[in-house]
């Protein structure tokens, strides 16, 4: 049976420090069909990098995005109080840098706040420690890179184990669960991953096509 998938664009891969051609390549993608918008949020303490605030949340949201958010930070719980009057779709942190008590709590928290609930997981993450908490979860981020910049080289063999992983935590302990691969995506790994992914995360990869429409298309006929 094919899943029915779909495409988040990679807001780190934009230009955001030419406010004019951000613009532009947010029109380009919108315009393409794409109205989906993974928004990284990274705090230079759990990825080296430092990216979005809340400061481009309205915009996207007056536009017509949904605004899915990805916590790459130390202290998720501590990031959320900043983000929870703002307008976004989803949310999911990094499950590493806390216990998994926390991280049941803040899954509870964003649940309680109208939000989709998530987490991700770095490729060296052992996701067979957080069978319980996965059952709380909406959606799971895999990534095919580790986390921090775009434009990496998707690490095959590890991800691929892991996405057959969590298919298998979902049969067994969340059937609705939806799965994200986040990193490296191009046509190559949508044809490998097709079988075990819901939603795909672009970026350097979406943004370089002239027709980011094919890519959506691609997506879909998986």
């Amino acid at each position: 049976m094919l899943r029915k998938k779909s495409l988040e664009a990679s807001l780190l891969a934009f230009d955001s420090n030419n406010l004019n051609r951000f613009k532009k390549q947010l029109d380009f993608v919108y315009k393409s069909g794409i109205k989906n918008i993974h928004y990284d949020v990274a705090d230079g303490i759990n990825v080296p990098n430092v990216a979005y605030g809340t400061e481009w949340l309205k915009e996207l949201y007056l536009k017509g995005f949904t605004v899915s958010v990805h916590f790459m930070v130390n202290k998720p719980k501590k990031w959320f109080s900043k983000f929870a009057d703002y307008p976004f779709d989803s949310l999911a942190f990094q499950a590493e840098p806390i216990n998994k008590l926390s991280a049941t709590l803040l899954l509870k928290k964003i649940k309680k706040n109208g939000r989709k609930c998530g987490l991700a997981f770095r490729p060296d993450t052992d996701l067979t420690k957080y069978k319980k908490i996965i059952k709380k979860c909406d959606f799971v981020t895999i990534m095919g890179v580790n986390p921090g910049f775009g434009g990496q080289e998707f690490l095959k063999n590890v991800t691929i184990k892991n996405l057959k992983l969590i298919n298998q935590i979902k049969e067994e302990n969340n059937p609705n669960l939806i799965i994200k691969l986040d990193g490296g995506v191009n046509y190559d790994v949508i044809k490998l991953t097709s079988k075990f992914v819901d939603v795909y995360v672009s970026g350097t990869f979406l943004i370089k096509q002239k027709n980011p429409k094919l890519l959506k298309d691609f997506i879909n006929k998986c």
